[in-house]
């Protein structure tokens, strides 16, 4: 009973959303975000024939609110948390779900919670990300209603 009560409490805390303006949460779950990376032909080839894996990461934030102006980071925004999920070198589709977000400062959000995702090379057979990929950025709400499709060459194709 005990262990069904922690999930239930830990569920509904991914459940509240707050508005901004001290007015009454509102509860609507948050949704899972998908992002399917395609990679041209050439960078898929490189990724395959070096082993190399592909990172997608999901950084979640927010604009305060005005009770927690002081809590933002150097750049105006509250930091709800950072996941990293790792793809095969052929790419494929990486599925966020809330467990990643820092849920106890929704409340501290004035809009929406908004993440910033970027994809890169997995740095374990070159040093150095050799990927270009495009990102995405903006509310979850609207990213999350189709899977994002975020697509990467290799940053060597950019100067052929």
């Amino acid at each position: 009973m005990r262990l069904t009560l922690r999930r239930y409490s830990l569920w509904a805390l991914f459940m509240v959303v707050a508005a901004g303006n001290g007015q009454a949460a509102q509860t609507r779950p948050l949704p899972d975000l998908q992002i399917q990376v395609v990679l041209s032909p050439s960078a898929r080839q490189t990724l395959v024939q070096g082993k190399e894996g592909i990172t997608v990461a999901a950084d979640w934030y927010g604009e305060p609110n005005a009770r927690h102006q002081s809590d933002a980071d150097e750049s105006g925004q509250i930091d709800m948390g950072r996941s990293e999920l790792n793809l095969p070198s052929e790419g494929g589709t990486a599925r966020f779900t809330p467990a990643a977000i820092n849920s106890k400062r929704l409340g501290w959000l004035k809009e929406g919670l908004r993440v910033n995702i970027n994809v890169y090379s997995a740095r374990r057979h070159w040093p150095d990300n050799i990927l270009n990929c495009e990102m995405a950025d903006g509310p979850v709400a609207g990213l999350a209603r189709k899977p994002v499709t975020l697509r990467c060459s290799l940053i060597s194709e950019l100067a052929g």
